[in-house]
């Protein structure tokens, strides 16, 4: 396929109360998707949390009524034991999604798996496109939960999936990290697929295209202005890094994952389709991108495959083959394999103490003076002088003169 058609979804959060009404959201961007020609759309980071509002909805509403069959008198012991548990975790759950969901995660993971690979498994088909799906919290085949992106074919089969192993504070307590980057061969191409944060490492990019990717997806939930900044500047360099082209989606409005929904915290950002800069207007890496980041919309844009490889091989600076390999070969296993991240292997110099001083020298210690070997006495002291002193002649003892005074040595130590 020379020539490729690609949508980008910018989605905002809802809570469904039903399964059919969430179908008729993916509906809406499938159908301007394939109405512009789209052989591929990617959906938002999160965005197939979605798929599970109404079974926790369900969820909710059936502890409510194991909670209403406590009050009926005619009850067995146990009927109504078991509902005042329930009645005490749906007063606990209230009006909390996350703990709502949390809770679903523990009791039901297959059904929420089964639901979320259904619907777009079937909405694919219907489209004869490839779908990525939007990422949910869903269970591995071990049954471990992880936050996971699955790519759908046209057909509807499931063609790959990534877990998401640079885990964000939504996911804490929800999921568990993945261990693995793959390439995920589709008939719209080899897509790398980065989950929200893992964008913002080069390195992640820089394994998907050594596996082959010419397409890198990355999925966003950003909770905050700065984060999703963060998320587009790093997919663009990934872009220009590895000499491909690079989608990213973001989910937009309330927060309905945030640890404390009272926080009102809302995801933002703005999705974009970029390309490497020769390819773009004005080298800015842009192909097309979303004008605001808080609404909703759907992005297209025609990727040319024969010009990306024709600059793999012509352009500026083909940095593709003429890496430096055998230096970096030198540098990264060593650096890597010490296990010691960025702050670990080079701390901020302002937050290591200063040195300190050199120890004093040892104090000087003289020798110990040795007693003049005694003479014999020639003559008892007097206190009268001597013929001798009185004519003026005394014995000469020898003296130090000033300027065989020993110089001080002085010696000291740098404190900076």
């Amino acid at each position: 396929m020379k020539k490729l058609t690609v949508a980008c979804a910018q989605q905002q959060m809802r809570l469904f109360d039903s399964l059919e009404s969430y179908r008729k959201e993916l509906n809406r961007f499938l159908y301007m998707a394939r109405a512009k020609g789209a052989q591929l759309i990617i959906f938002p980071g999160l965005a197939g949390v979605m798929a599970a509002a109404p079974m926790v909805e369900g969820f909710r509403i059936n502890l409510l009524k194991q909670a209403d069959g406590r009050r009926r008198k005619q009850r067995s012991l146990w009927t109504r034991t078991r509902g005042a548990l329930a009645g005490g975790t749906a007063a606990l759950l209230g009006a909390d999604f996350r703990k709502a969901f949390g809770q679903l995660l523990q009791t039901d993971p297959a059904s929420l798996l089964a639901t979320y690979e259904t619907t777009f498994g079937e909405l694919a088909r219907a489209y004869d496109i490839t779908i990525v799906g939007g990422s949910a919290y869903l269970p591995d085949p071990a049954g471990v939960i992880r936050h996971r992106a699955t790519v759908f074919g046209p057909d509807g089969t499931v063609l790959g999936r990534h877990s998401k192993m640079a885990l964000a504070a939504e996911d804490e307590g929800l999921a568990v990290p993945g261990d693995v980057w793959t390439v995920v061969n589709t008939p719209a191409g080899r897509l790398g697929i980065l989950l929200g944060e893992e964008a913002l490492y080069p390195e992640a990019g820089r394994v998907l295209a050594y596996q082959g990717a010419d397409l890198l997806v990355t999925l966003a939930a950003a909770d905050s202005e700065a984060l999703a900044a963060y998320v587009r500047q790093a997919t663009i360099a990934q872009a220009q890094e590895n000499r491909c082209f690079a989608l990213t989606s973001f989910l937009v409005g309330k927060n309905y994952l945030a640890p404390d929904e009272a926080v009102g915290k809302t995801f933002v950002g703005k999705s974009g389709i970029y390309a490497p800069l020769e390819m773009t207007p004005r080298y800015s890496g842009v192909l097309v991108e979303i004008g605001t980041a808080s609404s909703e919309g759907l992005l297209t844009a025609e990727l040319d495959r024969d010009a990306l490889r024709a600059l793999w091989q012509s352009g500026v600076e083909p940095v593709r083959s003429r890496m430096p390999v055998g230096l970096f070969a030198k540098y990264l296993p060593a650096l890597y394999s010490s296990q010691r991240t960025l702050a670990e292997a080079w701390p901020d110099p302002e937050s290591i103490p200063a040195p300190l001083p050199a120890a004093p020298p040892p104090p000087l210690v003289l020798p110990t003076p040795i007693e003049p070997p005694a003479h014999p006495v020639l003559a008892e002291a007097s206190d009268a002088p001597s013929a001798d002193e009185q004519a003026g002649v005394g014995l000469l003892t020898p003296e130090m003169s000033p300027d065989e005074t020993a110089e001080g040595d002085e010696t000291g130590w740098d404190v900076d």
